[in-house]
């Protein structure tokens, strides 16, 4: 069984942390949550207005830079 890629692995790791559940944050954004699993999977990119949700609705004590880092393998 292959592993899947962690592409936003502090914001991943926050929403566990935290218990929020990916379909709540989906429902906020206005996208299912299989749209934002491909978000968070790095297949479709989060668009500016989704971010800024995402950071001001469930992560208001976070800097942007760190929820937002991506695991690119470099």
């Amino acid at each position: 069984m292959e592993r899947r890629q962690v592409f936003y692995p502090v914001l991943e790791g926050k929403i566990a942390e935290r218990g929020i559940m990916k379909a709540a944050i989906a429902s906020r954004l206005n996208i299912t949550p299989r749209a934002f699993s491909e978000k968070l999977a790095g297949r479709t990119q989060f668009t500016w207005p989704e971010v800024v949700t995402i950071k001001g609705v469930f992560f208001p004590d976070m800097e942007m830079e760190t929820l937002m880092k991506t695991n690119t393998g470099a």
